[in-house]
This record gives structure tokens, C-alpha cells and sequence, in this order.
């Protein structure tokens, strides 16, 4: 029987790989880092003797201004020392006075010196790992001596052990494969036996082969899940067939939504021209007692009957496709302004407006004036029954987002609502008060268009509930 991917050899040969690379990585990582470790320490020792020796050496021709002398001092000891890069002299105010590059010193190793005073550093050039140690120069009085050696060799000791770990790993994985081999071979009977069986029960239960087939523990166990089979097939059919139910009913609450779409649209139309025989039966001058007092009960139950569709047609419409353009936050501000002003005209709420412009944010601008709308008359309810009714409308941005913030001094929303605040049909009005369709539908026009709508964490300033819309920045208005 040819063995599968996942076969007993396969199984022992990764899992022992496995374990020696758990154990072989670990240990040759402390081995190597041990060994560039105790290298490294032993170059840092060594640069740190030389530099001792050469800031002695250096401290005449620095007292003297011999420049002569001192450059003939680095550079006798770099040649006597083949892991010596460089020799460098800084005086006591930082200026390099003295060195042994060839190609003249590189700015950026002072820079790398400034935040790295007094400190062993290492780093990478073009050619080469190196180390600089620095000392100072009698006490510090006549400047600093640096000191750059090759890392090189401490690089390569790492190297080395790590490929004589990685030749180890390489025998050791043979001999797992070798064995996996021999493993796989003393249970291969098994299952071939175990193969027949199956074979001749392609449709139903087996459970014959529980007592047929012996062998390891895991053949068994094979054996016992092929004879469970049937009944496992079964019920995943049966959770099929429940998922198939589910995925129906699913398609039919949409087909039910877009039925109640096509109903509102279609109920509002009619309703619109009852409402308008209305208007012209209560001008009526000459009307009777009895319609004067149920006249406005009537055109009460109208206005309600278009508020709900209204919702009902917007909550529709509002995963529509959006078009999208920079909208400046000044302007839709003022055309804010405008819109609610005509919405409150009357009521007894102070609005405070703060919009320092300079903001542009890519939008579709019906949209978010519809939602900034709703939030703003939410807010000014809110706000009328506290003792100082007063609505904030704040316009700001940041460099990735616009924010258009409206918040309330009413009583705020309780912690046990946040989460349902924007929830379709959601709402804590009284009956016949609001449709709960307000909120949600904000939240998809905005979120259409790329933004989110929030209720803030940590409340108004003015007392009450603070809603912010976040809106993507398009850029900045001159």
C-alpha cells in the first residue's frame, strides 16, 4: 500500500526532525553566541590595551602641538596590529585632530561617537564588522583616543560553529529518517489489511473491522473511525439540510426587506396627496366644530405615517452606492447651520458652533449633511429637557481625519444602551415619538463613504451624550 502524505514514517521522521531542530537551534545559538561572545571580549580587551598604551604614547605631541609626531604615533601602532583599522584623536572640544583613515574621516562616525560616549560600539561598514573603544586622553584633559578593530574573526569563530552544528543536525536527521523507515515497515501489514476491508464497505458501517484488524494502537483507531463514518456522514447531512433551512429564511428576510422598501415608496406617494387635501380641508374657513377637532388628529397620524416611510425608504436607500467629492468642513457647517435652523426654529436650545475651517474632507456631501442633521436634532431633543438647553457643534481634523462632533447637556445615554444606540428600530423615545431608524441610518451613510459615526467614551462637556463623525481627509482649504 503506497503510504499517503501523512503516513506513520512521514509522522515519526517530522516529528523527530522537529525535535532535534528544537534542540539543535537553541544549542547551537548558545554555542555560537558564547563563542563570538567570548571573541568579542577578548578583541575588546585587547583594542582597550592598545588604546591605553597609544593615549600615553600621544599625550607629548598633543602638549607640544606636534602634529607631525602625534600622526606618526597612530600610525606606527595601526601597523603593528593586523586587526587595527583605524586610530582617531578628538581634542577636548570634539574636533578631530588626528587620524588614520585613508580616504579621510568619515563624518558619520562622529556622529555615531556623539551618542555612544565612553561606550564600547559596534557596527557594520561597507567592508566589514568593527568595534570602536575609546579612552581618554590623560584623564580626559587632552581629548579621546579611538580605537577601531576588525570583528571579523569573532564573525567567523560564530560561523564555523554554527556550520559544524548544522553538519551534526544533518547526521542526526538521517538517522531519524532511517529509523522512520524501520517503524513504518513493522505496521505497513496493518494496514493493508485495514485498506481491504474498508474497500469492500465503500456505503455503510463496518463495524467487523474492530475485530479483524489488529496492530498498533493507531490502526485500531483507524479502524474504529471508518467504522463510525457512516453515522459521522450523517449527521453532517443533517447539518447541512439545517444550514440550507438557515441560508433559505436569510433570503427570504431580504426579499421581505426589499418588499418593504418598494411598500414605503409606494405608500408614500398617496400619502403626500392626502396630506395635501388635508392642509386644504383645515384652511377651510366655514368648517364644522367636529372637523376642527379631528382635523389635526388626522394630519398628527399623516405626519407619522411619513415619518416611518420616510425612515423606512432612507434606511433602503443608504447602502447605495455613494458619490464621493472633497466637501470643505466650513461649508457643510453653513449649509448645516441653514438646515437646522429651519428644524428649530422656536424651540428654546442654544446652539454654539465652532468651525475653524482649513479642513477638507472627501465625502458625499447629501449624505453627510442628512446624517449630521440627525444627530443635531437628536441632540437638541435631548437637550430640552436639562435647565440650560444647548447644543455644540464642533468642526476640527488631524491629519488623516475630519471630525464633525455634536454634542448635548441632556441626561446622555445610559451604559446599558451604548451598544444598541445604533441598532435599526432602536430607540428610547416614547411610542409614537420615533421610528429608532435615525442613528442607523447616519452610521451607513457616513460609513458608505469610508468614515464612522461614534458615540464618544467619555461623555459631553456640556453634561449629556456626544456623537462625533470621522470622515477621511481629502486636504486643506487656502
Amino acid at each position: 500500500m503506497a503510504l499517503n502524505r501523512w503516513s506513520l514514517d512521514r509522522i515519526v521522521a517530522w516529528v523527530g526532525s522537529l525535535a532535534l531542530i528544537a534542540l539543535f537551534v537553541p544549542v547551537g545559538t548558545f554555542f555560537a553566541l558564547h563563542v563570538v561572545s567570548a571573541a568579542e571580549r577578548s578583541l575588546a580587551d585587547h583594542g582597550l590595551w592598545m588604546a591605553t598604551s597609544v593615549a600615553r604614547q600621544v599625550v607629548k605631541p598633543l602638549l607640544v602641538e606636534d602634529d607631525l609626531g602625534l600622526y606618526e604615533s597612530l600610525r606606527r601602532a595601526a601597523s603593528a596590529d593586523s586587526e587595527v583599522r583605524y586610530l582617531c584623536v578628538e581634542n577636548a572640544r570634539k574636533e578631530v585632530v588626528a587620524h588614520t583613515f585613508k580616504d579621510g574621516y568619515p563624518t558619520a562616525l562622529g556622529e555615531l561617537w556623539k551618542g555612544n560616549s565612553g561606550q564600547v560600539v559596534r557596527f557594520r561598514t561597507q567592508d566589514e564588522p568593527l568595534v570602536d573603544i575609546s579612552v581618554p586622553i590623560l584623564a580626559g584633559q587632552l581629548g579621546t583616543l579611538h580605537v577601531g578593530m576588525s570583528r571579523a574573526e569573532a564573525i567567523g569563530s560564530m560561523r564555523r560553529v554554527l556550520w559544524a552544528m548544522g553538519g551534526a543536525l544533518g547526521v542526526a536527521l538521517s538517522i531519524v529518517f532511517l529509523g522512520a523507515r524501520v517503524v513504518a515497515s513493522r505496521v505497513s501489514q496493518p494496514l493493508r489489511e485495514l485498506e481491504a476491508e474498508v474497500s469492500q464497505f465503500p456505503g455503510q458501517a463496518t463495524p467487523g473491522i474492530r475485530r479483524r484488524i489488529s496492530g498498533t494502537p493507531e490502526v485500531e483507531s483507524l479502524a474504529r473511525g471508518f467504522a463510525d463514518m457512516t453515522e459521522r456522514l450523517k449527521a453532517l447531512e443533517r447539518e447541512r439540510a439545517a444550514t440550507h433551512q438557515h441560508m433559505v429564511q436569510a433570503e427570504r428576510l431580504a426579499a421581505l426587506g426589499e418588499l418593504a422598501a418598494g411598500l414605503a415608496h409606494e405608500v408614500h406617494n398617496p400619502l403626500d396627496g392626502m396630506q395635501e387635501c388635508l392642509r386644504y380641508l383645515s384652511a377651510d374657513p366655514d368648517k364644522g366644530e367636529r372637523a376642527a377637532k379631528y382635523y389635526p388628529m388626522l394630519q398628527e397620524g399623516l405626519e407619522r405615517i411619513a415619518e416611518v416611510m420616510r425612515g423606512m425608504l432612507t434606511f433602503a436607500r443608504s447602502g447605495q452606492k455613494v458619490s464621493l467629492e472633497p466637501c470643505p468642513s466650513a461649508s457643510v457647517v453653513e449649509s448645516l447651520e441653514l438646515l437646522v435652523q429651519n428644524h428649530l426654529r422656536g424651540r428654546k436650545v442654544r446652539l454654539t458652533w465652532q468651525n475653524p475651517g482649513g479642513c477638507v474632507c472627501l465625502c458625499d456631501r447629501q449624505g453627510l449633511e442628512q446624517a449630521a442633521l440627525n444627530l443635531v436634532l437628536n441632540a437638541a431633543e435631548a437637550a430640552e429637557g436639562s435647565d440650560d438647553p444647548e447644543v455644540r457643534i464642533e468642526a476640527t481634523c488631524d491629519a488623516q481625519w475630519v471630525y464633525l462632533s455634536v454634542e448635548d447637556s441632556g441626561p446622555g445615554v445610559a451604559e446599558e444602551l451604548r451598544e444598541h444606540v445604533f441598532d435599526p428600530f432602536f430607540t428610547t423615545k416614547p411610542a409614537g415619538k420615533g421610528t429608532g431608524l435615525g442613528l442607523s441610518v447616519s452610521r451607513q451613510l457616513i460609513r458608505a463613504a469610508g468614515g464612522e459615526v461614534e458615540l464618544g467614551p467619555e461623555g459631553s462637556r456640556l453634561g449629556g451624550a456626544r456623537f462625533v463623525i470621522r470622515m477621511p481627509r481629502a486636504g486643506s482649504v487656502e
